[in-house]
């Protein structure tokens, strides 16, 4: 199954291309007044792909910098999207500063410090200079000074960024700030890795989780590994479903499916993490302890499906109707019959474990001639009204 998922995410994940540009940026740099930390934030684009006009922002954890996450940058910007790596004030973990209150709103005053500078929390200490929204503004504007080809400028308006053609994304502290992002601005999509804020003496969700937010809950997004040895997994699945994100499909197993996971909201895995085999937590996005194989990222797959779907299911009823696409017999040595119960059309693409496409077209009767493909094993694609399905054929 290893192979397949990655074969798949060769067919499908344009990680692999160049052409791509970096730019390294510190705070300093783009506004005068920012302060600590001062550390690069990290900015890629690639202009030989289809430009999607979408901005991936991204927070790193605790602690981190976009340095240690550049892998998903430079995968956004390959898949067509301006992607930033932020450098913000992180130093302290949310959930620590929060440990020992029953206040369950102590998350959401810390973090929307964090976001804007406003003064709501004495264990924050984030100036209007130094915030999120300040330093993300500021950046983009010295980008589009800078770099004025590159179209940076369609990301903000005068002194406001345009939330709406932003996904949020972020890893452990940096998806809860995504997170509360989305309540108060309606944002694109929300991409949360490994991400929760729970009050431990109330065994709950802080306040935000519940808030009705401005951003719809069918944009929410998360990836989580079931060992995560920082966040607790069960109360990330409770996170999630406050959410909203149990509308939209069960919790899927990456390790075992293909993109695009049965259309669900609630990604998991359970891969041993590359280099050190107990940091679970890092290892669904950060550089250092991510799978890799042949040099890319084992779960490029999931990363794209996460900030950019595939197919435009939108409920468990949706997924009841394209489960019920399938195909026999497989292995197959001449003729491949679909079944589809509510399918007007079929088209297709078959591709070989090299990548290339071996055959393609439209599907006649439900059926697709294979018999002169080599024997071996293949990847059938196919799309119906949106719908996309993939998998694995044995060609006998």
């Amino acid at each position: 199954m290893q192979n397949i998922n990655l074969l798949l995410t060769i067919l499908l994940l344009p990680t692999f291309l160049l052409a791509q540009t970096e730019h390294l940026v510190q705070p300093n740099m783009a506004d005068p007044l920012s302060g600590a930390p001062n550390n690069n934030h990290f900015i890629y684009i690639n202009q030989t792909v289809t430009q999607k006009e979408k901005l991936f922002l991204f927070f790193p954890g605790t602690g981190a910098v976009p340095f240690n996450y550049r892998e998903i940058l430079k995968h956004a910007a390959n898949l067509g999207y301006h992607a930033i790596g932020l450098t913000y004030p992180n130093s302290e973990a949310i959930n620590t500063i929060c440990l020992t209150t029953n206040d369950t709103t102590c998350h959401s005053r810390a973090r929307l410090e964090v976001f804007d500078g406003e003064d709501r929390h004495s264990s924050v200490n984030v100036d209007a200079n130094n915030c999120i929204e300040r330093r993300t503004l500021k950046l983009l504007q010295y980008l589009n000074i800078t770099f004025p080809s590159e179209n940076w400028g369609q990301y903000y308006s005068g002194n406001q960024i345009l939330w709406n053609k932003i996904i949020v994304s972020g890893h452990s502290q940096g998806g809860g700030h995504a997170g509360i992002i989305s309540k108060i601005k309606l944002v694109d999509r929300v991409v949360m890795f490994a991400a929760m804020d729970w009050i431990s003496l109330l065994n709950r969700n802080a306040d935000w989780i519940t808030w009705n937010g401005l951003t719809p809950q069918d944009k929410y997004y998360g990836f989580i590994h079931q060992y995560d040895e920082s966040v607790d997994f069960t109360k990330c699945l409770t996170t999630w479903n406050n959410y909203g994100m149990n509308k939209y499909g069960g919790l899927i197993l990456v390790d075992t499916s293909a993109i695009p996971y049965y259309n669900t909201h609630k990604l998991y895995t359970l891969r041993t993490p590359a280099n050190d085999p107990t940091k679970f937590h890092a290892s669904v996005v950060a550089d250092a302890v991510t799978p890799f194989d042949q040099n890319i990222p084992i779960y490029a797959a999931v990363w794209t499906y996460m900030i950019e779907g595939e197919g435009k299911l939108s409920s468990v009823t949706d997924l009841q109707n394209f489960a019920t696409i399938s195909i026999f017999p497989n292995p197959v040595s001449s003729i491949l019959n679909i079944t589809c119960t509510k399918c007007k059309s079929i088209d297709y693409k078959i591709y070989n474990v090299y990548g290339q496409t071996v055959k393609e077209g439209q599907a006649i009767n439900n059926q697709i001639d294979i018999s002169n493909l080599n024997i071996g094993i293949y990847i059938l694609k196919m799309n119906t009204d949106n719908i996309i399905k993939t998998m694995k054929i044995v060609k006998e």
